[in-house]
């Protein structure tokens, strides 16, 4: 009998020790299951982010609505007042940044398209009377030179003198080179008396046409690359302006 309470405590603790047991393991099987903690991406290193900003900057660059032509940015601006025609771009920048090549240049552009314009309206002379086709010839050169009042009317009155000096001094040249003798290689005295007179007469008209157009000078700013250009070409300006010969 002296054993009988330790046997009671015995079974008691048993007994309890299974009740913990139960009780933890239904906690465990009513436990939410937790879901898996995603594992963040890596970061790009530096050097990648840094590749890809430049790469996008690059691109950005290159886009048509960023890029700017090299060569037009290049090249100053015209000046006001000037309407010479665009030309081939220069591909030196000491020719580019040199003001005097630019003017020479564009000067000769506007020239050669000054000169289409009077090409084309010699060519149809005969479907105006004179006086329209002079004057035509005239304002067109007036507007090429730029010139203002009044070395504009001044220009105008001494070309007209000009051009009626030119048709006679080629009137006066062609009738001299028609009475020449005959040009016989043959006999050396003829032929040498021919080539004298000949050359006179070259000499004399010569010096006829360059009178014409130095008497234009007066009345154009001559350090001007436009009115270079012109005088350089005087002679055959004067030729078209010229009054056709009476027949």
């Amino acid at each position: 009998m002296k054993s009988l309470p330790m046997i009671l405590g015995m079974l008691l603790s048993v007994s309890v020790l299974f009740n913990v047991v139960a009780f933890v393991r239904l906690a465990d099987n009513d436990a939410p299951v937790a879901t898996a903690k995603a594992t963040p991406a890596p970061e790009p290193p530096k050097a990648a982010r840094a590749s890809e900003s430049a790469l996008d900057d690059l691109l950005a660059a290159n886009s048509p609505a960023a890029a700017v032509p090299v060569r037009e940015a290049a090249v100053p601006a015209k000046s006001a007042g000037k309407s010479a025609p665009s030309g081939p771009t220069l591909t030196q920048a000491s020719l580019r940044n040199d003001p005097k090549v630019r003017e020479v240049l564009q000067a000769n552009e506007a020239y050669g398209a000054f000169w289409k314009d009077i090409d084309r309206l010699s060519k149809v002379r005969g479907k105006f009377d004179e006086p329209k086709y002079q004057q035509s010839v005239l304002t067109a050169t007036e507007e090429f030179l730029e010139l203002g009042d009044p070395n504009r009317a001044q220009f105008e009155e001494a070309a007209k003198i000009a051009a009626n000096n030119y048709a006679l001094a080629k009137k006066e040249y062609d009738a001299a080179k028609a009475a020449l003798p005959p040009k016989d290689k043959a006999n050396p005295t003829t032929y040498a008396a021919y080539q004298q007179q000949k050359d006179a007469i070259d000499v004399r008209y010569q010096t006829q046409i360059k009178a014409a157009v130095d008497s234009l000078k007066p009345y154009l700013n001559t350090n001007d690359a436009r009115t270079a250009e012109f005088l350089s070409n005087a002679d055959k300006w004067l030729r078209t302006l010229a009054p056709k010969p009476v027949k």
